[in-house]
């Protein structure tokens, strides 16, 4: 038998060995469990046990007869043990909680103040809490509904209501008949405005008139919002204001967060308290079934029939002033109160057949003149002689002269503002005019290679420039822009000291050669030195030539050696200020 090693098997191929672990990968994580993990089982949909047991005839009556709600529902449905409301009064009831929702809301963020009151007085009005146009907008955010002024005279009637009979209708024929036998529709009975001209209260609310801003800016009349509030004797403290003697300075009433909080603590009974009163009120009137609901998958039409339940009356709320009438001037707000309480400042509904029907209304653009002829133009003469003055001032003079009076004020007031602007100007000239005449009284440095200095060159320097050097050497701090302001004044009243030109769109300063020559006086050393720092700094313009000395006695005043033709008269610095010292009254 020979010794013959078998071949080896590729172990690539068929049996292929796991890839060694290297160090670097050994320390990343633990090490794989053995056994493996198993996942996590999902869990069963219910973790409750049902157990089936048979029911017992006791166990039948426990049952409930009728499906139990879930908390997604709205906060103002029916009570389990409560009568069922047709929707309007449920709407009514849903504006009522969502109105006291809104009025607690803005009394916890409005603290209100109690008006001073006798330590035992038991009963408190808080009247104008807020207004009906600022707090309507929350009002119908919450409740999900319109909130106008018939649905608050609505509530304002179940408010005042006593819930437990219909309101007599002896008072509202005899009130019928009274307006029939009047056939005034300018007068109003004086039992509607009694009644709607004080306020309106009941279930601790209280309405009442005022007025307040708009978000226009503008004054109009509205309903204000208030409570009654129910006191304990001794409840309240008054308060004193420091820093009076004897006692006095009403600071106001204290310790009343306690009703304050008594009243919104109840809540709830006012809601329970309304919503009997809205179930009276269907009881009343035949009382309301619920229509049962469908079966069916989907929804069945519900038919049209509406509920014979009719809706709250409109209380007559408190009487507004005239500013609260409609923007039109031409609009009747006067009507017959017989259309019904509170529905006068309503727009009339129209029925079916007044569209077919046309008004014959007179000519609005015909004008009709009263009176004859002649009186009319007795009436125009006494109108021109009214105008001329002899009968005394007209409408239009009068409405002129007080339009006058109230422009005089601000108009005496702009001129005084700029008088004071113009003397402050005038009190620092001189020394901005000193400044100038040592800025063109600096000789420029010239070409070194001429043998003589050229004559008959004219200086000029831009105005920006001129006003930063000014700047610079300024005693007390200005602008660019007030240094630009006092050059122009300068040159207007001094042309001849500082003549402003206009080269290219762009100003230019030029000053007259025998003023630039002048010896200055003692009291312009000051103002060299500041000039002369100022310009050390600051680029020239260019290169100019020394202007020609004039004779110290000569001062200035005249100019040229040649003949009497070229002599003219210019400014010097004494000249310039006198005539500053007489612009200031000096």
């Amino acid at each position: 038998m020979s010794n013959v090693t078998p071949r080896k098997r590729k172990a690539a191929v068929m049996d292929p060995e796991p890839p060694a672990r290297t160090p670097r990968a050994r320390g990343k994580g633990a090490p794989a469990p053995n056994p493996p993990l198993v996942p996590f089982p999902t869990p069963p949909s219910s973790r409750h046990r049902h157990i089936k047991t048979p029911l017992s005839p006791s166990n039948v009556d426990l049952l409930p007869t009728h499906p139990i709600a879930s908390s997604s529902t709205s906060a103002t449905r029916r009570k389990p043990n409560g009568q069922p409301l047709p929707p309007h009064l449920q709407n009514l009831l849903s504006l009522h909680n969502a109105f006291n929702l809104a009025l607690s809301l803005h009394m916890a963020t409005h603290p209100p103040v109690l008006p001073s009151h006798p330590p035992t007085q038991t009963k408190l009005d808080l009247a104008n809490l807020t207004n009906f146009l600022n707090i309507k907008e929350t009002v119908e955010r919450t409740g999900g509904r319109r909130f106008g002024l018939p649905e608050l005279g609505r509530l304002a009637w179940v408010w005042s209501w006593d819930g437990e009979h219909l309101p007599g209708d002896k008072t509202v024929s005899q009130k019928n008949k009274g307006i029939n036998e009047d056939d005034n529709p300018f007068l109003e009975p004086s039992e509607t405005i009694a009644t709607s001209s004080i306020r309106v209260c009941g279930m601790s609310y209280l309405i009442t008139p005022t007025r307040t801003l708009d978000s226009s800016g503008r004054r109009v009349h509205t309903h204000g919002l208030g409570i009654e509030l129910d006191l304990k004797p001794g409840e309240t403290r008054q308060l004193v204001l420091s820093g009076y003697e004897d006692g006095m300075g009403d600071g106001g009433q204290g310790g009343g967060m306690g009703a304050v909080g008594r009243w919104s603590a109840g809540q709830e009974a006012r809601e329970e308290l309304f919503r009997r009163r809205l179930e009276r009120w269907a009881e009343l009137h035949g009382g309301y079934e619920a229509p049962e609901p469908s079966l069916l998958p989907t929804p069945s039409t519900s038919g049209s029939s509406r509920s014979n339940i009719p809706p709250i009356p409109i209380l007559p709320l408190p009487h507004l002033g005239p500013a609260s009438s409609s923007g039109n001037l031409f609009s009747s707000t006067l009507s017959r109160p017989d259309n019904g309480p509170g529905l006068s400042s309503l727009p009339k509904p129209k029925s079916l057949d007044d569209a077919f029907v046309l008004d014959e209304n007179k000519d609005k653009g015909k004008i009709v003149r009263t009176g004859s002829v002649e009186e009319r133009r007795q009436a125009m003469m006494d109108r021109i002689k009214a105008r001329s003055g002899k009968a005394g001032p007209s409408l239009g003079s009068s409405v002129g002269a007080a339009s006058l009076d109230r422009i005089r004020p601000k108009q005496a007031m702009l001129d005084q503002q700029e008088a004071l602007k113009r003397r402050s100007t005038l009190s620092r000239l001189e020394g901005i005019a000193e400044a100038v005449w040592m800025m063109f009284s600096a000789p420029s440095p010239g070409p070194n290679s001429l043998p003589t200095a050229p004559t008959g060159r004219r200086k000029i320097i831009p105005l920006d420039e001129v006003a930063e050097l000014v700047v610079k050497s300024s005693k007390t701090p200005i602008s660019t822009a007030e240094a630009i302001t006092s050059l122009k004044m300068l040159t207007e009243m001094c042309p001849s000291f500082l003549i402003l030109k206009t080269v290219a769109k762009k100003e230019w300063l030029e000053m007259p050669t025998a003023v630039a020559t002048a010896p200055a006086s003692p009291g312009t050393a000051a103002a060299s030195s500041r000039l002369m720092s100022a310009m050390d700094g600051s680029p020239r313009s260019g290169p100019t030539t020394p202007t020609r000395v004039v004779s110290a006695g000569t001062s200035g005043d005249m100019v040229g050696a040649g003949s009497p033709g070229r002599v003219r008269r210019v400014y010097g610095l004494r000249e310039v200020r006198e005539r500053i010292r007489r612009e200031l009254g000096e």
